[in-house]
């Protein structure tokens, strides 16, 4: 949990309507229990395009690209746009917490807010000798 609480970007890849992959960059926040991750982001933008019908799309998150810091986590799962107006609100609080500076863009009218919910996760440290390697079954 401190890996995420201290890293704010990941590359989000998720399932495009004819099934290809489309991966961005994206700031993140999170929720430990359960474990989910936010996004906000443009209804316009092609990560969306498989989710404005309100179906979860198969999706993947690595978090940490740094060659100086060696720490990896890697996830796979599903990802769905948040329509409860309330489940809003709550992610609203948690994301702009971490993310002052996007609040601007909050009552955007192409704003959306995407959920991530993690199936499998591999944490990796190649600092350690033998490297550590924590991972979900799947």
């Amino acid at each position: 949990m401190d890996f995420l609480i201290k890293h704010r970007v990941c590359s989000l890849t998720t399932t495009l309507p004819d099934g290809s992959p489309h991966a961005a960059a994206l700031h993140y926040s999170h929720k430990n229990e359960p474990m989910e991750l936010y996004f906000g982001t443009e209804n316009t933008s092609v990560k969306c395009q498989a989710l404005l019908d309100g179906n979860p799309v198969k999706g993947s998150v690595v978090v940490g690209f740094s060659e100086e810091e060696w720490i990896t986590l890697q996830m796979d799962g599903e990802v769905r746009a948040i329509v409860n107006k309330d489940e809003l609100k709550a992610v609203h609080k948690i994301h702009y917490q971490k993310h002052p500076n996007s609040e601007k863009y909050k009552d955007a009218p192409a704003t959306i807010f995407l959920k991530f919910i993690p199936r499998w996760w591999r944490y990796t440290d190649f600092n350690s000798k033998p490297e550590t390697i924590l991972s979900s079954e799947k």
